[in-house]
């Protein structure tokens, strides 16, 4: 969350706006021709070959064979609102990628970045350096309303915004930054409250009560506000999809199925037996479980990577090594550093339990799927050790790995998330009519999810940026950490 700021030095405030207005992108919209383009739609398993993208005023205008749309264009324009016209020579063009389970935050680091810290400012970047074109925060704050003012001013430069209510909890909170709620009698005010900030839904957390979870369920549906989140131990999973929640976290509540709650509150609920009653669930209780899961229309963001990252720490301690790492925020990368901190917190039997239980996980997830029911993207960023950007794509190939075809996969980080949040009539494919935020690759991400890593280009906001452009901004934040560093 931003902290009130404090006035810096003249050289430091002085160096901080100037790299602020070299990296504005500005309001203004381009009219782009993406010519000579592949393309794949996503709306069904299909290639446009030899194609060319019109998009003006950040909407798709009209989809072509390559050289039958004519518009004037130049391939370096003058200023901004001037036609521009990207060869794609020959590479990928699809809807850009989701994360939909995120978590931007601010740090105290200082003088806010006009609505955004710079913390805040670096990790929206990363993002859609990896093209990533929207998120979805499952721990919103008020800071996140100047987030996403700062996002539509062009102000700062970074996905579409979308947010849940703080993370709500009960007695035994686990989070300092939560709110907690133990009376019934004080959910509807606190919600209707959310609704009328502009949250887009509730984030609940396994530490709720049974009869507070009920309210928030009840509260939450009057005021047309969707519940995701964590399965409360009081609650259980059958009671969870019974009550319509719109998305699952984790797994959070399949993991803990047939335990007492005596159980679930050994080591702080992050015990060996409750990690591995996953694997100890029955075939027949865990068709149940899918089918209702598909009947209550209830969709399951696993993030299995972060899971993986708490008990593989060579993985935690390869991030270091990533070429990008010099651009992450200073205080992003002492947490990278120091992320052997999890350990303390996870015992080696239950991380043991987690490795052992990952391809339980992904069987799961499987079924889900080939049963019809929703899964989506998301990582978890900003847990320690997990960056922004690195990556939503190491999610989608432990997905591919739990039997998702790769245009699955994709689907899964396009369309899928646009379904999940009601936004699919504006987003989500590559379609005449919808907004364009559209990501170029080098190389077919149906032959390999590898090629997610050849970003040529992402077209968002009305605004074509290179890989290069984008690299280019976050050398530029990064000299700015540097500048900022030396000041204080």
């Amino acid at each position: 969350m931003i902290e009130p700021s404090r006035r810096p030095r003249s050289l430091l405030l002085l160096a901080v706006l100037l790299a602020l207005c070299l990296a504005k992108p500005g309001a203004a919209q381009q009219t782009v021709l993406i010519d000579n383009v592949h393309v794949l739609p996503m709306d069904s398993e299909r290639m446009l070959a030899n194609h060319s993208v019109l998009v003006r005023d950040g909407v798709i205008a009209a989809i072509g064979a390559a050289g039958t749309l004519s518009t004037p264009m130049s391939t370096s324009p003058s200023s901004p609102d001037e036609a521009l016209r990207v060869d794609g020579d020959g590479g990928y063009l699809l809807p850009g990628l989701s994360d939909m389970h995120a978590h931007i935050s601010g740090y105290a680091d200082g003088e806010p970045a006009s609505g955004a810290s710079r913390a805040a400012a670096n990790q929206l970047l990363l993002y859609l350096a990896t093209g990533v074109t929207l998120l979805r925060d499952t721990g919103g704050s008020p800071a996140h309303f100047e987030f996403r003012k700062a996002l539509e001013a062009g102000e700062v430069l970074g996905p579409d915004l979308y947010f849940t209510s703080p993370v709500l909890e009960g007695v035994n909170a686990v989070w300092g930054f939560s709110t907690k709620m133990t009376d019934p009698v004080e959910v509807e005010p606190l919600i209707a409250g959310y609704a009328r900030d502009g949250y887009w839904g509730i984030k609940t957390y396994h530490t709720l009560s049974a009869d507070v979870f009920a309210a928030v369920v009840h509260a939450a549906e009057r005021h047309d506000l969707p519940v995701i989140g964590h399965v409360p131990f009081e609650v259980g999973i059958d009671a969870a999809l019974a009550a319509g929640m719109t998305s699952i976290e984790h797994l959070r509540g399949y993991d803990f199925d047939g335990l007492g709650l005596d159980e679930l509150a050994a080591n702080g609920g992050r015990s060996a037996k409750r990690f591995r009653s996953i694997a100890e669930m029955s075939d027949e209780r865990r068709a149940e479980l899918v089918d209702r899961t598909r009947l209550a229309g209830t969709w399951n963001t696993p993030t299995l990577a972060i899971s993986r990252f708490l008990f593989d720490a060579d993985a935690r301690a390869a991030l270091a090594d990533h070429p990008r790492f010099a651009q992450v925020h200073p205080t992003m990368q002492q947490a990278v550093r120091n992320a052997n901190a999890l350990d303390a917190i996870f015992s080696p039997e239950s991380k043991a339990a987690l490795r052992e239980v990952l391809p339980d996980q992904q069987r799961l997830i499987g079924e889900l799927h080939d049963a019809g029911a929703g899964i989506l993207v998301g990582t978890d960023a900003v847990v320690p050790a997990w960056v922004p950007g690195f990556t939503p794509i190491d999610e989608m190939k432990l997905l591919e790995e739990a039997g998702l075809t790769r245009f699955e996969v994709l689907q899964a980080a396009t369309l899928d998330a646009a379904v999940s949040l009601g936004i699919e009539t504006e987003r989500g494919t590559v379609s005449v009519g919808k907004r364009a935020s559209l990501i170029l690759l080098r190389d077919d991400p149906l032959e390999s999810l590898d090629a997610l890593w050849q970003l040529e280009g992402v077209l968002h906001r009305g605004h074509w940026w290179t890989f290069e452009d984008l690299e280019k901004r976050l050398a530029n934040q990064a000299t700015t950490f540097e500048t900022a560093q030396g000041g204080s």
